[in-house]
C-alpha cells in the first residue's frame, strides 16, 4: 500500500485512488476502503466493477486478517489468514475457502560420497538454561493522557505482540493494561495506575485544511534523546489513502516511534492520533518521486467513539487558543514514551511487522 504504519512494512498497489464516492458498486480498476457500516469488518486494496478484485487486505474486529488475492469479491488464489489466535493459514484459495498449502520446490538430490564407518565417540552434552518467557525490552511508540484517572490513548500496533506495555513518565516505569483495541481503526486504550498531572482534550469539530497542528511524541525511542519531541505543520487533507475518511492528512514529519502521539492544534485540543506515513519505496517505484510531508493520523471522533465504547468521560474541549507556555507544559507532561517487551520469539516473529530494537534490553 502506499501508506504504511510507521516503520511498517505494506503492500504495494499500482491502480489509482478509488473516487471519492461512498458507492463502492461503482468502483473499477482502482484501490480504495470500505468498512462495513456496522464496523465489524473492513477492505483495503484493488477494485474492479464494483467488488473486491486484485490485491487486497480484509480485517474484521476480532483481529482476523486475510492479505492476498482477490477475484469477483471473494478471496481466489495466493493469500495468507492469520487468526486473531495466532493460527496461520498460508497457500492457495478459492472462493473464500482454503484448498492447500503453497507448494514448495522440491529441492535436488545431493550425491553424497560412501565413507567408511568411524566409531563415534560419546558425545558430551552441555546442557544450557532454556529462558523462553525473558521479555525484552524491543520496540516503542507514543501514548497520550485523556484523563486524570490513567486512561491512554495509543496505536493498537504500537501494542501488537508485546506480552508488557510499560508508560514512562517523568522517570517512573508504570505497567499498563491494555483495556481495548479498535483493530480496524489501529487505536488501543490503556490504563495505568497512575493520575497525570496534565491531560490532553478532545476536540469535537472536524479538522479543516490549513489549521496549523503540533505532532508530539517520541521519534526514534530515546535513541535520539529521552526528551519528547515536536514538529509543526498544517492539515492538508481531510482524507487519508484510498479516501479513508476516518484519516487526516497533514504534513508535520513523522518517523517510528511517533506512531500513537497526539496530533494538537494552537487551542490544545487533540484533533488526531499519529499513524501512517507514504511507504517511501513504493511511492519512488510508482511514480518515480519521492514523497514529501506526506503523513497521516486518524481522526478525533473515531478515537471518541473508542472512549465513549468503554465508558471514559474526557474533559470539554478548550474554546480559544492557548498561551505557548501551557500548551509545551501540557505537551510535556501529557504525553508518554510506551516501551513494548516481547520474548525473543516474539521478536522473530514481529520483525516484519514493527520497528524492532537493533539491541534489546532485558528487565
Amino acid at each position: 500500500m502506499l501508506a504504511v504504519l510507521i516503520g511498517s512494512t505494506g503492500v504495494s498497489y499500482a491502480l489509482p485512488p478509488c473516487p471519492g464516492s461512498h458507492n463502492f458498486n461503482t468502483w473499477t480498476n482502482c484501490f480504495g476502503t470500505v468498512t462495513h457500516p456496522n464496523g465489524t469488518s473492513n477492505y483495503f486494496g484493488e477494485w474492479k466493477n464494483g467488488k473486491m478484485h486484485g490485491q487486497g487486505t480484509f480485517t474484521r474486529s476480532n483481529g482476523d486478517t486475510y492479505v492476498g488475492e482477490w477475484k469477483n469479491g471473494k478471496s481466489n488464489g495466493q493469500g495468507t489468514a492469520t487468526h486473531a489466535d495466532g493460527r496461520i493459514k498460508e497457500g492457495i484459495w478459492k472462493d473464500n475457502k482454503f484448498m492447500s498449502a503453497r507448494k514448495k520446490s522440491k529441492p535436488k538430490p545431493k550425491v553424497i560420497a560412501k565413507r567408511q564407518p568411524k566409531k563415534s565417540k560419546p558425545k558430551q552434552t552441555t546442557s544450557r538454561p532454556a529462558t523462553p518467557t525473558k521479555i525484552y525490552s524491543a520496540a516503542s511508540g507514543t501514548g497520550f493522557a485523556v484523563i486524570n484517572s490513567g486512561y491512554v490513548i495509543t496505536n493498537n500496533h504500537v501494542i501488537k505482540g508485546c506480552m508488557k506495555v510499560k508508560i514512562h513518565q517523568k522517570g517512573k516505569t508504570i505497567p499498563a493494561t491494555v483495556v481495548s483495541r479498535d483493530v480496524l481503526n489501529d487505536l488501543a486504550l490503556l490504563k495505568g495506575d497512575f493520575k497525570p498531572s496534565s491531560v490532553f482534550k478532545l476536540s469535537r469539530e472536524a479538522a479543516s485544511l490549513t489549521d496549523e497542528i503540533f505532532v508530539v511524541g517520541y521519534p526514534f525511542g530515546k535513541k535520539v534523546s529521552s526528551s519528547v519531541k515536536v514538529t509543526k505543520g498544517i492539515v492538508s487533507s481531510l482524507t487519508g489513502v484510498g479516501n479513508n475518511f476516518s484519516n487526516i492528512q497533514i504534513d508535520a514529519a513523522l518517523q517510528p516511534g511517533n506512531s500513537g502521539g497526539p496530533i494538537v492544534n494552537e487551542m490544545g485540543n487533540v484533533i488526531g492520533v499519529a499513524v501512517a506515513k507514504l511507504s517511501f519505496k513504493n511511492v519512488l517505484k510508482k511514480f518515480g518521486a519521492i514523497p514529501e510531508n506526506t503523513n497521516f493520523g486518524i481522526k478525533t471522533s473515531v478515537v471518541m467513539n473508542l472512549l465513549q465504547g468503554n465508558n471514559v468521560k474526557v474533559k470539554n474541549p478548550n474554546r480559544s487558543k492557548m498561551k505557548k507556555s501551557d500548551l509545551v507544559q501540557v505537551m510535556s507532561d501529557a504525553t508518554y514514551y510506551l516501551s513494548c517487551w516481547m520474548t525473543m520469539a516474539q521478536i522473530k516473529k514481529m520483525r516484519s511487522e514493527k520497528v524492532i530494537f537493533s539491541n534489546v534490553v532485558t528487565e
